[in-house]
């Protein structure tokens, strides 16, 4: 990813250079000016009529992804992450902003990899790089940020829409990322577009730091999440690290993080049965779990275990500035 030949690098080329291979590495995924690079801002007609969605997400090399990563699936992550804000809306994606602030040693065959892995994910879900920035940074440093736009043309789904007495809901398996989920993953575009526009969900995000921590940002005041830890859906990777660290499974899949599954939660007066038919109808290869419901208490942890009704003992996941 760095090399000590100065040939090799972003360094032997320069800013301008480097802007206009990236240019060429997006191909068509980065339209001409003015709705794409070339002038200070880049100016776009609206494509779709709806609300206008904005989020921004980045990867760090040595946090988000590490040497053993393809420079390919490192920057197709930096795309998904992104992608999986707007599924947890509800909306869809438009353009974006791609920001690069490299170590002068980046080498330029790793970036060029990095950024042809932008431009496919980009192709795959109808995204546009239309502008962005160019840094750097001390030598073995290397951060990219995306900005992303989008729409939605349903009501948004928030985080703080649910009610005691709803039902808690998660797509797919979790836990274990750190062995290569947490670049392997498909955002949820069309289940977060189809669950925005049924009426029986009340709130949505996504899975990002992990269950322990999401989960309680759905949360109403003095209420609890009454959790079905046999319903848990724990992937096999989450397995698989509770067969080395000795830990539960189901302690894997509700701490760790970089799921990027939905959490969701679904109105008390729901018909669940014929909701989950109109699930599986539509998307009849990916799970859809109930893991629990909200329930009215001041319990000193958020989390309940439903079989006990005592506290569980692990309520975290993934947080920045900790050393947990």
């Amino acid at each position: 990813m760095f090399s000590k030949n100065h040939d090799d690098c972003i360094a032997s080329i320069g800013e301008t250079k480097l802007i206009e291979r990236i240019r060429g590495w997006l191909g068509e995924v980065s339209p001409p000016t003015p709705g794409g690079m070339g002038d200070d801002c880049a100016v776009l007609e609206p494509i779709r009529e709806g609300l206008q969605l904005l989020t921004t997400d980045s990867v760090t090399f040595g946090q988000h992804f590490d040497a053993s990563v393809r420079p390919e699936d490192a920057g197709a992550k930096l795309i998904k992450r992104n992608l999986s804000d707007i599924a947890a809306m509800g909306g869809e994606p438009e353009a974006a902003l791609l920001t690069l602030i490299c170590g002068p040693d980046l080498r330029l065959d790793w970036l060029e990899s990095f950024v042809r892995g932008i431009r496919q994910c980009c192709a795959d879900y109808g995204v546009f790089i239309v502008g962005g920035d160019v840094s750097q940074l001390a030598e073995s440093h290397f951060v990219a940020t995306l900005t992303l736009t989008g729409t939605c043309q349903n009501r948004p789904i928030l985080r703080s829409t649910a009610r005691i007495g709803d039902s808690i809901y998660v797509t797919g398996r979790l836990g274990g990322s750190i062995l290569g989920k947490h670049y392997r993953f498909n955002p949820r575009i069309h289940e977060g577009k189809w669950l925005a526009s049924r009426l029986e969900v009340s709130a949505m995000m996504d899975l990002t730091d992990g269950l322990g921590k999401d989960l309680a940002a759905l949360l109403p005041e003095a209420s609890s999440a009454l959790i079905e830890l046999s319903e848990l859906p724990c992937s096999k990777e989450a397995e698989t690290c509770a067969s080395m660290d000795r830990r539960p499974t189901v302690a894997h899949a509700f701490c760790d993080g970089e799921d990027y599954e939905l959490l969701f939660t679904v109105k008390a007066e729901t018909d669940e049965s014929a909701f989950l038919q109109g699930w599986h109808s539509r998307f009849p290869h990916l799970e859809l779990t109930r893991i629990g419901s909200i329930i009215d208490a001041r319990s000193a942890s958020p989390y309940l275990d439903a079989a006990t009704g005592k506290p569980l003992s692990w309520d975290h996941g993934f947080e920045h500035f900790t050393s947990r």
